[in-house]
């Protein structure tokens, strides 16, 4: 009796376990769902915070952006040089400064191998007046001819104007050299003490009214560019300064060797106050049109190609989409059921799905790219 008792009790005791077993699992599985007053279970949705901004129709423009510098035309720069070999005594302008026509550049004065060819010149005169005094002589004795007469005349003129050269050369003591024209001192090539060849450039001075950038432009972009066309130039010095609009005056055709760029002149309005050898950039429109317009923060890579999420009714929709123009701001884009003034979303983008629910704030200005940004699928 005692034995048929104590298998009654364990098997009593395995059935209220499993029991209780399946009473703790039912219960920790349902810990994740939100029980509703008539006893039904029903999950958590997930909202996303957003902030959109708008799509709009409006003019897109595709820009070139180039680099170069303030440069002087060849055929507007004065080299000033020197007739014979000479030695810089004093240097009276520096680069940069601005000069009027006639003012003193540089002093120079002959040098060693120049003074004896100016006492040469000097002795080959004496020489050739004491020649022509006895040919005259000669002649009144009947005993020379008029054919040395003029061999001997012409002996003296050429000894006078070698001399009167080197003189007015200044070989015969220090001598400044003036400006031709009003202009900027873009470079001297020289130093105090330094003795310089003949036709060695001393001091270059550039018009001051025909200075102009010169822009280095890929290859590629060449085709887009055309004579006479805006460029929008900005100092890189400064980049609060508003652009200077200058216009395309010469496209090159040759790819320089060190840069493998192409050089694109760019022409200056007189109001500019750009200085030589100044780096700016230039912008050059490539393309316009108008279209659809989405900030490029909206738009996301994909494998089939771009997406972005607009918002309606309080839920995300997502559209597969095609890029047209772009520049560092905004990107054309292209898809359907894309609408004017439609939000589309900007940050928080890239954890949506479709169909989620979103909470939505609207940004306060147009969100903008660091000029520097690569281009969206570039």
């Amino acid at each position: 009796m005692k034995i048929w008792v104590a298998g009654l009790l364990v098997i009593v005791g395995v059935a209220v376990g499993a029991g209780g077993g399946y009473w703790l699992g039912h219960r920790g599985a349902s810990g994740g769902m939100e029980e509703t007053p008539g006893g039904d279970d029903k999950k958590t949705e997930v909202t996303a915070s957003v902030v959109v901004a708008s799509i709009r129709k409006s003019t897109i423009a595709e820009q070139i952006t180039s680099y170069g510098a303030v440069v002087a035309p060849a055929n507007e720069v004065r080299v000033v040089s020197v007739p014979f070999e000479s030695r810089v005594t004093r240097i009276l302008v520096s680069p940069g400064e601005t000069v009027a026509a006639g003012t003193p550049l540089i002093e120079v004065e002959g040098s060693a191998a120049t003074m004896l060819a100016l006492e040469e010149a000097q002795n080959i005169l004496t020489a050739s007046q004491r020649d022509l005094q006895l040919v005259k002589g000669r002649i009144e004795q009947r005993l020379a001819t008029n054919s040395e007469l003029y061999t001997a005349e012409n002996a003296m003129t050429l000894a006078k104007g070698r001399l009167a050269s080197l003189q007015k050369g200044g070989a015969g003591g220090p001598r400044e050299l003036n400006s031709e024209a009003a202009g900027i001192v873009g470079k001297v090539d020289v130093q105090v003490g330094q003795v310089v060849a003949i036709g060695s450039p001393l001091v270059e001075v550039a018009a001051h009214n025909q200075i102009e950038v010169k822009l280095g432009v890929g290859p590629q972009d060449i085709t887009f560019l055309k004579s006479g066309e805006v460029v929008h130039l900005h100092r890189i010095s400064d980049g609060d300064a508003p652009a200077v609009d200058g216009r395309i005056r010469l496209i090159g055709q040759r790819v320089d060797p060190m840069t493998r760029l192409v050089d694109v002149m760019v022409s200056l309005p007189p109001e500019a106050k750009f200085i030589l050898e100044e780096f700016v950039m230039g912008l050059i429109t490539k393309a316009s049109t108008d279209a659809l317009v989405a900030p490029r923060e909206a738009v996301l890579p994909d494998e089939n190609g771009y997406t972005l999420f607009t918002v309606k009714d309080g839920k995300a929709v997502k559209h597969s989409i095609r890029i047209g123009l772009q520049n560092d701001r905004d990107v054309q884009v292209i898809g359907d059921g894309l609408q004017d003034g439609e939000p589309v979303v900007v940050i928080g983008n890239y954890e949506l799905q479709d169909g989620m629910a979103v909470q939505v704030q609207r940004a306060e200005t147009q969100p903008s790219t660091d000029a520097s940004a690569p281009e969206v699928g570039r």
